[in-house]
């Protein structure tokens, strides 16, 4: 799974795992969505126009209305709108507002909206506080696992995840665990974690978050046939799923089935228009020779970038890359250091030290580059930055770090 997957916690990381019964795992709130808690065992569509009617009949009904906040994190995760997450934190709060005391799993939710829109100190402070109402709440702890993530609090996001595995092992705890080793740069216990997690799933959504990021840890590590089987076995489940088009695309590409990977991004970008997708995109157009095509993806990611903006998402790494890429490097470097001022993942200082880099400051960027590869991972994209950075500088890349 790349590195980027702080970004998934947010919006299906935590769904999954702070998902009311109704949401699954990997949207669940995850990364942010509400499956990212990876506990809930929600159904859909069918489940979100369940939950919506029963407020509607009974608008008393607090678990109901944190349920329904967990289904409209899925919503976004599944659909990409960021509006979704208006509807959930109303839920969530009116959850609170109707039951203010021992209400765990809605104190649980607002977090996992709050990591969805990038601010994960708020995040953490939230979960905390869900952990004061339930200490052994695992929709707290997972949004817990996934802020000190982003925070760049590595050892206490272990801690923490290993805390969630202890309450409650399956999906939730066994996708944050599976992260953690590939951020420290186990990919074969970080598959080994995802396939428990794919063998734990109790729903389809459940099923494709796992088989995605499985199936993205392989990639990453240069095994396409084991990224392809996963992809194969996560679409058998849940063949609609964004995150297994994705990551389809992404095996199409690396098969040299460029034909095939064009028209993947295509449905991709339609369902789920992401700066981070559209940007793959946009590379994989221009690569084709498909200069025009791609010139037009680059728009779709401004748009979704101002969409994002909107409903209150903050910029991530993706965002600094694209405007270090194919924007203004001066507005890229102060995007940099505002991510690397609020969440310093290995993430941001990667992404900062790509802007810091594109305009000329690599004597600014070779700490930076230290820093996203000292925990061990070795994504690719931060490998090529880090070689670009050090042949700018003359540092050895066997020093770096």
């Amino acid at each position: 799974m790349k590195l980027q997957l702080a970004t998934l916690a947010a919006a299906g990381f935590l769904a999954a795992a702070c998902a009311a019964p109704s949401a699954p795992p990997a949207a669940a709130s995850p990364t942010a969505s509400a499956a990212s808690t990876g506990m809930a065992r929600p159904a859909a569509v069918g489940g979100l126009d369940a939950a919506r009617a029963q407020v509607a009949r009974v608008p008393g009904d607090w678990p109901a209305w944190s349920a329904l906040g967990s289904l409209e994190l899925e919503r976004a995760r599944v659909s990409g709108d960021p509006a979704a997450y208006d509807a959930a934190q109303r839920a969530f709060e009116t959850s609170l507002k109707l039951q203010p005391a021992d209400n765990s799993s809605a104190l649980a939710g607002v977090a996992a909206v709050s990591a969805a829109r990038h601010d994960f100190a708020t995040a953490e402070r939230q979960a905390r506080r869900a952990l004061a109402v339930d200490a052994a709440s695992p929709e707290a702890l997972a949004a817990l696992t996934d802020a000190l993530t982003e925070l760049g609090r590595y050892d206490e996001a272990l801690a923490t995840a290993r805390r969630l595995d202890a309450v409650r092992p399956g999906v939730a705890s066994f996708t944050r665990l599976s992260y953690q080793a590939e951020l420290r740069g186990d990919s074969a216990g970080a598959l080994t974690l995802m396939r428990r997690a794919a063998a734990d799933a109790g729903t389809p959504s459940q099923v494709a978050f796992a088989r995605t990021y499985e199936g993205t840890v392989a990639l990453d590590a240069g095994d396409v046939a084991t990224a392809d089987a996963a992809y194969r076995a996560g679409v058998a489940v849940a063949p609609d799923d964004t995150g297994l088009l994705h990551l389809g695309a992404r095996v199409a590409q690396a098969q040299g089935r460029t034909g095939v990977a064009i028209d993947r991004y295509a449905a991709l970008v339609e369902r789920r228009p992401t700066v981070a997708f559209v940007s793959e995109q946009a590379a994989l157009l221009r690569s084709a020779g498909r200069a025009a095509d791609a010139s037009a993806a680059l728009e779709l990611a401004r748009a979704a970038q101002s969409l994002a903006r909107s409903a209150g998402v903050a910029p991530e790494a993706a965002d600094v890359l694209f405007e270090a890429d194919h924007g203004d490097r001066t507005r890229a470097v102060a995007l940099g250091a505002e991510l690397w001022r609020r969440a310093p993942s290995v993430g941001a200082a990667d992404a900062y030290a790509w802007a810091l880099h594109v305009a000329g400051r690599d004597r600014e960027a070779l700490p930076l580059v230290r820093k996203a590869l000292a925990l061990g991972g070795r994504p690719a994209g931060f490998v090529a930055h880090a070689e670009v950075v050090a042949a700018a500088t003359g540092a050895r890349l066997d020093r770096v770090p």
